[in-house]
Parts: C-alpha cells; sequence; structure tokens
C-alpha cells in the first residue's frame, strides 16, 4: 500500500463516520518536506489545534520513519479557512516567473 493510500484510510478511520474529507500535500519549498493538509467540516466547533492533533495521533503510528520524516506539519482546515488562507496568500503562476521581494511585493517579469 502506498504512503498516500495508507494516509487516506487512517484520516478516514480518524473523521467522525459520514464526515467528507480531502487530503491535500503542500510542499513547503524546503527540501522533501511537505504540509499535510485534511480539509473537513468534521470538529469545526474545535480549535484548529485540537484539530490538528487529533489527526496527528491518528496518521503518525499508521506511517514509517521515513513517511514521518517527510511531513513537515499536519494542517486541518475546513473550507471556508482554507478559501481565506488561499484569498490571502498570493497567487501561484505556474507560467509567471515574478520573484518576490523582502517585503512582500514582486517584480515585474524579465
Amino acid at each position: 500500500m502506498t504512503a498516500t493510500a495508507r494516509i487516506h484510510r487512517l484520516v478516514k478511520a480518524a473523521i467522525p463516520k459520514g464526515k467528507p474529507f480531502r487530503v491535500m500535500w503542500e510542499p513547503t519549498g524546503i527540501g522533501k518536506w511537505g504540509i499535510l493538509r485534511v480539509v473537513t467540516p468534521a470538529w469545526k466547533s474545535l480549535p484548529r489545534s485540537d484539530r490538528m492533533l487529533k489527526i496527528r495521533q491518528a496518521v503518525e503510528p499508521g506511517l514509517t520513519a521515513r513517511e514521518r520524516a517527510q511531513v513537515f506539519r499536519f494542517s486541518v482546515l475546513t473550507a471556508a479557512e482554507l478559501r481565506r488562507l488561499e484569498a490571502a496568500l498570493p497567487v501561484k503562476c505556474g507560467s509567471c516567473s515574478r520573484r518576490a521581494r523582502a517585503n512582500g511585493r514582486h517584480k515585474a517579469a524579465a
């Protein structure tokens, strides 16, 4: 079983029955580390840190040491929280070659 399939199975077991969820990997840009992001309406009344802890405790024991080393952090968001996060982040544009300056503004493409 692949790591992705195993993670999906472990998250499914942790989420309350009948609640939808989506598992996404977000690259950090630092080595091979990634953010394991789960988007679900489950536990929306709990703080994000408590939701993250529930998923982390459910997933980490089922991963190998190598797979665990590739997870930079766990993130558990509702769909609304994810939309707010994506709105706050700069637009990812694969065809653009804009580089960010230190103060957050972008240089024009050369």
